[in-house]
């Protein structure tokens, strides 16, 4: 009988989790114009008006970033970090930028929960190169961050 009633108390904890973990996933979908060009994965985006979402057919670490004339989109695996915390920052979206080459490395988003979710963008082959480059090359191009708060 207590095994039953352990068991019942795990799976239900167990969805709770899930369906927090979903809820915060389910957060992202705005619209923002970004003023440069920059690099999603290895697609090259001009400045714009683009839409960021999650995408309805892949897993909730699968996003889509698509322009406002839909000619440009580009589909990228992120990996997310729930925080428990209420969220204290605006969503936003944040730059690594090399010279004069940005690259999308994290999103910022609150969850329905008022949680802060990260959504971390892997860093593509040119950028790692950049980063080790600019790691080897002390007076050299360093990174900068540069972040896009959205309203």
């Amino acid at each position: 009988m207590k095994r039953k009633v352990l068991m019942g108390f795990l799976a239900l904890t167990l969805i709770a989790t899930m369906a927090t973990g979903f809820a915060n996933a389910q957060s992202i979908n705005f619209t923002l114009n970004i003023p440069f060009e920059f690099t999603v994965g290895d697609k090259v985006f001009p400045a714009g008006q683009y839409t960021i979402k999650r995408n309805p057919i892949g897993s909730n670490e699968v996003l889509v970033i698509e322009s406002a004339n839909k000619k440009m989109s580009h589909d990228f695996k992120t990996r997310i970090f729930l925080s428990s915390d209420t969220a204290t920052e605006n969503k936003k979206l944040v730059f690594t930028k090399y010279g004069d080459q940005r690259f999308l490395s994290q999103i910022w988003a609150i969850s329905p929960l008022g949680r802060s979710t990260r959504y971390i963008i892997s860093p593509s082959k040119q950028e790692r190169e950049l980063g080790k480059q600019a790691k080897e090359n002390q007076g050299g191009t360093q990174p900068e961050i540069v972040n896009i708060v959205i309203k």
